[in-house]
């Protein structure tokens, strides 16, 4: 365990100051996200550009570990022989890239949040408060949702990503050009399986089950009567993906282990 500490604070230290500068872009948009949102004569524009930068997140860890990797290889004699496996290495970037992006998302959310309080105030002037405290309900009972989906589709984004990187980089040895390709088709050719796979009967036999309900009380803005909205998860489709990406991690420390090469 000790070992595995010491690679993450090795990663920590290694993307220290990228991270650092992306946090204070991120304030820095942040701030000026309030701004418009006070002083900007269109109502909507500054939630627009606030829910953008937290969809944007969806991608964070992605980025982060191509970007890693990517620094990984001009040097990878010397990381490949660290005394860890591969799915140490991986998983110490995996949690690393993790810290950061919940770091900038929660900075995000809390803007987001700031500029929509704001945003609220402005539309009261054009719209129904009884209206406008309904959607505020709404988004608050919804936002805790929309950002563990982001979350979980950030991590999902960044097991492919790692993916790509690693096969590319354990078929540089057999292929010097066009290896871009290769990522590529590991990216494309597998999701598209999974894609095809979700439209048959096989997959809702074999996925949709265990159906869990999400209760959120609302009220209808039509009607304006109290009614239960109630999301759901499938059990089957959490067990599903979540096995996609254990066998997506298992692979890119097993290529690691024994096709990558110094």
């Amino acid at each position: 365990m000790s070992a595995w500490i010491s690679l993450l604070q090795k990663e920590f230290k290694s993307t220290r100051v990228s991270v650092l500068w992306g946090l204070v872009i991120v304030i820095a948009a942040g701030l000026l996200d309030v701004y418009l949102a006070y002083y900007y004569g269109r109502p909507g524009v500054a939630t627009v550009l606030a829910a953008v930068a937290v969809t944007l997140h969806v991608f964070y860890l992605a980025i982060y570990m191509l970007k890693s990797l990517s620094s990984e290889w001009s040097n990878a004699h010397l990381w490949l022989h660290l005394p860890s496996s591969g799915w140490a290495l991986i998983s110490a970037k995996l949690a690393s890239g993790l810290i950061s992006m919940l770091i900038s998302l929660g900075i995000t959310c809390v803007f987001a949040f700031w500029v929509l309080a704001v945003e609220l105030k402005n539309f009261a002037q054009f719209f129904d408060p009884q209206k406008l405290a309904i959607v505020s309900s709404a988004i608050l009972n919804f936002s805790w949702l929309l950002v563990l989906m982001f979350i979980v589709g950030a991590i999902y984004n960044g097991m492919w990503a790692m993916m790509i990187s690693v096969a590319m980089a354990s078929t540089r040895n057999l292929i010097k050009k066009g290896r871009f390709f290769i990522g590529v088709g590991v990216f494309l050719i597998p999701t598209w399986v999974i894609g095809a796979f979700t439209n048959t009967a096989a997959y809702d036999l074999l996925v949709k089950w265990g159906t869990v309900n999400l209760p959120l009380n609302l009220t209808a803005l039509d009607s304006m009567e109290h009614v239960d909205i109630q999301p759901t998860l499938n059990s089957g489709e959490i067990l599903f993906y979540t096995l996609v990406m254990a066998a997506v991690f298992y692979l890119c420390g097993w290529l690691l282990d024994n096709k990558v090469e110094v």
